[in-house]
């Protein structure tokens, strides 16, 4: 008994120490974890902030739509349908703006001109020679534009700035060598027999009986009926021949055909494309503005997350110090008064 006894506070003693030293170590593992922990958190909230304000920042107002353009060497290798020029369909009289009139007077003179001088030369004598008016009417067909500005389908100056783009396109597409070359293939071609069957159709008088008819005056005799006389359609080939320019000619209208329709067609279809484009940046831009917001309430949500952790730091910083002054007074060593050490405790 008496032994058991003697032993037993050492013992304790002992077992304290352990788990004191256990308890400060698991301390400063848990201070250093949360240090850690709060400063990877405090990068977190920092990049969140600045993310979502780079974000919020932007406007899709800002988004300016890719203006649209046509080379002269798109041009070159357009090709025409086969077949006469076709003319553009009648457009009202309607009287019209004197400046807006004026202008497309003036280009169908120009762009006339420049027809008649790079393409008109290499003109068969049997192709139709095109005046001014049957040219307009081709080609730019403006009394249907005044038609549309007048209506409001149409912007005037929109339409301006591409018929000017268009009249410098084609006259740097007109001295290419390879328009030359095409012009000059047609210029030198002649016509050949070319022999192709064509599906006609013949008719015949045929006689027979209707048993339903009731046109003759006889009709309810036997036999009934009437005796009519039918159209019979007879389908048949024949092997038509015709004098033809060489597969791959294209004559000098066609030619200025499929360059004009070329350009218009790139054009309408850039700008489709630039117009999708930047609606599209519109669209991450809202999208970013959205992301941006949502990624505030998370940094404030983590900046939450960090001063409770720092809180917890400061609950541990407390209970560090606390144990240091209760280390320092059960050694004795604290100063009372003017600095002389505390008696120690026995």
């Amino acid at each position: 008994m008496y032994s058991d006894d003697v032993a037993r506070p050492p013992l304790r003693r002992r077992l304290a120490a352990i788990f004191d030293r256990a308890e400060s170590l698991y301390l400063v593992v848990l201070r250093g974890t949360i240090l850690i922990v709060a400063t990877l958190l405090l990068a977190w909230v920092i990049w969140l902030g600045v993310s979502s304000a780079w974000k919020i920042s932007h406007s899709p107002d800002s988004v300016v739509e890719e203006q649209a353009s046509v080379s002269a060497d798109e041009l070159t290798e357009a090709e025409a349908p086969a077949g006469p020029v076709a003319a553009a369909a009648p457009s009202s009289k309607a009287s019209q703006a004197a400046a807006e009139q004026t202008y497309y007077s003036a280009f169908v003179e120009r762009y006339y001109s420049l027809f008649h001088a790079k393409f008109e030369p290499y003109r068969h004598q049997d192709d139709k020679a095109l005046t001014k008016q049957a040219f307009d009417d081709a080609f730019l067909n403006t009394a249907a534009r005044l038609e549309a500005v007048k209506s409001g389908k149409l912007d005037f100056n929109n339409d301006r700035d591409d018929l000017e783009t268009l009249f410098t396109t084609m006259t740097e597409a007109a001295d290419k060598p390879k328009t030359l070359e095409r012009l000059n293939r047609y210029r030198k071609a002649k016509k050949v027999p070319v022999t192709a069957q064509v599906e006609r159709t013949s008719y015949s008088t045929q006689s027979g009986w209707d048993s339903s008819s009731t046109a003759c005056s006889n009709w309810f005799q036997e036999p009934i009926g009437c005796s009519v006389s039918r159209v019979v359609p007879h389908n048949y080939t024949e092997n038509v021949t015709t004098l033809q320019y060489p597969k791959g000619t294209e004559s000098h209208t066609q030619i200025f055909r499929a360059f004009q329709d070329r350009y218009f067609d790139l054009l309408q279809q850039r700008r489709s494309d630039n117009a999708s484009k930047a609606e599209q940046q519109r669209q991450d831009i809202v999208s970013s503005i959205a992301d941006g917001k949502m990624s505030l309430v998370t940094a404030l949500q983590v900046l939450g997350a960090f001063l409770a952790l720092m809180f917890f730091f400061l609950l541990i910083a407390i209970e560090r110090h606390q144990r240091r002054i209760s280390g320092v007074v059960s050694n004795g060593e604290v100063e009372l008064g003017h600095g002389e050490p505390a008696p120690a405790a026995f």
